[in-house]
């Protein structure tokens, strides 16, 4: 992580789970972090509670990333202040328990706009910045193993069909950075379950069993995998990195109950 020493880093959803976690690690290898969530009060206490002289700094910014003014405006402030992001991990998303059969539009679009739209809307922004700043950095998407096929539990296949758009996207950015001679790095991150409290809140409603029945991962080992691939020499590309809790599979072959097809019919 040497190379990234002083540098500037990006990363959405920050103030709490696995955002929080990447940025505590980035300002420990001395990287200073924009910090961009919406939650404005533990943007401040993360910010608060990193002090050791030699961490990187941390830079509180509230932002909606689905707003794509607030994203504008976040990135001309960091190239008029800080000089431009070297790095950005696109960490923002949600997991909507919303029916195909009889599931809200509106859950469908929001769980589109975040986990699709906003983070292309950042990985755009990161682009031209680093592109305008003369930066050969790097782009993170956090994923999930929901990307790289069909969740077996009901409700939540918008989910799988936004993460499976983020795979196709990290590959086409990567193709359209090589057209133009871009040597801006993607990578993606697609953890299996991590003790989130998004997670929690999933898990109450597609299963009727409790969740310390389950291995997951932490949230530090989603961002010491982050840091795996920031860490890798200018000729070496993590593109696509799955990590999932020992003694568990990549993909669930459950049959959800009748009670849980139920519970989610009735959201």
């Amino acid at each position: 992580m040497e190379q990234w020493r002083g540098k500037v880093a990006i990363v959405t959803g920050a103030s709490a789970g696995i955002g929080a976690a990447i940025v505590v690690k980035l300002a420990e290898s001395g990287v200073h972090v924009v910090a961009l969530a919406r939650r404005e009060n533990l943007l401040k206490e993360l910010a608060e509670s990193l002090t050791d002289k030699d961490y990187g700094t941390i830079y509180a910014k509230v932002c909606d990333v689905t707003n794509e003014q607030a994203v504008k405006d976040v990135f001309s402030w960091v190239d008029s202040t800080l000089g431009g992001p070297s790095i950005l991990v696109n960490n923002a998303g949600i997991a909507k328990l919303s029916s195909l059969l009889n599931g809200k539009l509106e859950d469908w679009q929001e769980t589109l706009n975040l986990n699709v739209l906003a983070l292309s809307v950042c990985s755009r922004e990161a682009y031209k910045s680093m592109t305008k700043n003369k930066i050969n950095g790097h782009i993170v998407q956090i994923n999930s193993v929901a990307g790289h096929g069909l969740t077996s539990y009901f409700g939540i296949k918008m989910y799988n069909a936004s993460k499976n758009a983020v795979r196709i996207l990290c590959d086409g950015l990567r193709h359209e950075l090589q057209l133009v001679g871009s040597k801006i790095k993607v990578s993606s991150v697609s953890p299996g379950p991590v003790a989130t409290d998004m997670l929690e809140d999933v898990h109450k409603i597609i299963t009727d069993r409790p969740m310390v029945d389950y291995q997951y991962l932490y949230v530090e080992d989603v961002a010491n995998a982050v840091i795996t691939s920031l860490a890798t020499p200018p000729n070496v590309l993590i593109a696509e990195m799955t990590i999932i809790p020992t003694g568990s599979l990549i993909h669930t072959h459950l049959q959800p109950s009748a009670q849980v097809v139920k519970n989610s019919m009735n959201l």
